[in-house]
């Protein structure tokens, strides 16, 4: 579904998916997994135009009156429902040989990258050219995404620290999250095996200075 959101992005479409798909997945994996998000594209509308298929057919028989009276009429109001049901499915799947709105919609040229580009703005305004796909678009950009693991997410106890977390003193924190900044931009390997006897001795010579600084102030 994040895919298919992506290719309903006229500023993606089918141009930039399949080649963020190879990058994260390998060019095996990723050939594997753009058909099937193609095959699920295409399922996907399939059902669309089917259910607007149907709200049309029923919309169409209902509306439709014919004042016509014994078995020859009867045939001839059936040939008429059934013509108008056919026409009506014509106009929402476009016809045998015809594009599809998923087609025409893959066809155009994609939209330019700018600041001002809203999306759901873009489908407001092309749903009289895809009322399908229109409706499409707006069930799969409003499901909600978030990074959020879902034992957090549902789960109704809080954080649990332990006792040594729950201890750490600010000045502790900061000092850690300092000592990682530091690490993290090193380009030597650091290990504290070999380091450690320095380490105690810089402990030590600490603390006899702390001593000594305390003797010259009494």
């Amino acid at each position: 579904m994040i895919f298919l959101a992506s290719i309903l992005d006229p500023r993606n479409k089918l141009d930039y998916v399949p080649f963020v798909i190879v990058r994260m997945f390998g060019e095996k994996e990723g050939k594997k997994l753009i058909l099937e998000v193609k095959i699920y594209m295409d399922s996907l509308f399939d059902y669309y135009v089917k259910k607007k298929s149907k709200g049309s057919t029923s919309a169409s028989s209902g509306n439709t009156t014919i004042t016509v009276s014994g078995y020859g009429s009867f045939l001839k109001r059936g040939t008429m429902r059934t013509k108008l049901q056919s026409e009506k499915h014509k106009e929402v799947t476009g016809g045998l040989g015809a594009k599809s709105e998923l087609d025409r919609y893959l066809a155009e040229d994609i939209e330019p990258e700018t600041n001002e580009f809203k999306i759901l703005n873009w489908w407001k305004i092309n749903e009289p050219r895809f009322s399908i796909l229109a409706e499409m678009a707006c069930d799969v950009l409003a499901i909600p995404i978030s990074s959020v693991t879902s034992e957090c997410a549902f789960s109704t106890r809080g954080r649990i620290l332990d006792s040594f977390r729950s201890s750490l003193t600010p000045k502790l924190v900061q000092s850690l999250i300092c000592l990682q900044d530091w690490l993290r931009g090193e380009h030597i390997s650091t290990k504290v095996e070999e380091d450690l006897e320095y380490l105690e001795q810089l402990k030590l010579d600490l603390a006899n200075c702390a001593k000594y600084s305390t003797i010259i102030d009494i």
